[in-house]
């Protein structure tokens, strides 16, 4: 079976320093700019999509927890026999019913909740204005360096730039071989997320065009601003609150978890 240690040349023992080797004089006999050959460029993809895998030491183990998984597969357990059946004993009479009267419940007091309910909902207010705020006026310039090849999305025609300082998406086709020539760029990244808002080469300032990405993020985090915004007015009543308070928290745990990535 061809794999990615196939596609770079290199034994499964291959250190980190024989892989970027490997890598660097097959993204030169192999790259569009130098040859016009759609093998090439075929193999081009081929091998960044092995760099990316193996360079990464976590997601190296995994690939290779993969592969010996591929190669000795588990064997099928042999089929228990049955059990012999037991005989079952007689059944005795059933006990006469009883009629039982349901209790009523009481209903649920929400109002003494509400102190807690208004003050979670202001947290969850303040995170949600937070990432707006970091990512629209929050920002520091820095300089950073890129951490792997400029990975190509076909489906959406754009590339996902991966830096020491986070990832960006652009559609410049020149970051294919910035990695390679140990281009360092200049980044404009917000203060408590790092949502990468510019991105400039370092040498001469030309802009790169930087793509939004965050469109799912910033729809969870509107829905949360309007949820706990919900929880400090008078629009709902007590039960209502709670429950907005509720949803308010389910989306908080979406939006960190995206924050995260």
């Amino acid at each position: 079976m061809r794999n990615h240690y196939h596609t770079l040349g290199v034994s499964e023992q291959a250190t980190t320093d024989d892989i970027r080797r490997a890598y660097r004089r097959l993204v030169l006999l192999t790259h569009p700019d130098r040859t016009t050959d759609p093998a090439a460029h075929q193999q081009f993809l081929l091998v960044n999509e092995a760099y990316d895998v193996l360079s990464n030491p976590a997601r190296r183990r995994g690939y290779d927890a993969l592969l010996s998984a591929y190669r000795n597969p588990p064997r099928p357990a042999s089929p228990a026999a049955p059990p012999p059946r037991a005989t079952p004993p007689p059944r005795a009479a059933a006990p006469p019913r009883q009629s039982f009267r349901r209790r009523a419940t009481p209903p649920i007091d929400f109002r003494k909740y509400q102190a807690s309910s208004r003050f979670l909902g202001k947290v969850l207010l303040a995170l949600a204005l937070l990432v707006f705020v970091d990512y629209f006026g929050l920002s520091y310039p820095t300089t950073a360096s890129f951490t792997g090849p400029a990975l190509y999305d076909p489906g959406h025609d754009r590339y996902v730039v991966q830096t020491d300082k986070g990832r960006f998406l652009t559609r410049d086709e020149s970051v294919e071989t910035m990695f390679a020539t140990n281009t360092r760029l200049r980044l404009r990244v917000s203060v408590l997320f790092h949502f990468i808002r510019e991105a400039r080469l370092l040498q001469g300032g030309r802009p790169l065009p930087v793509l939004f990405r965050h469109q799912a993020l910033f729809t969870f985090t509107g829905l949360l601003l309007l949820m706990a915004g919900l929880t400090q007015g008078r629009l709902l009543g007590d039960a209502g609150r709670i429950n907005a308070v509720i949803i308010a928290t389910a989306l908080a745990s979406l939006v960190l978890l995206m924050l995260g990535k």
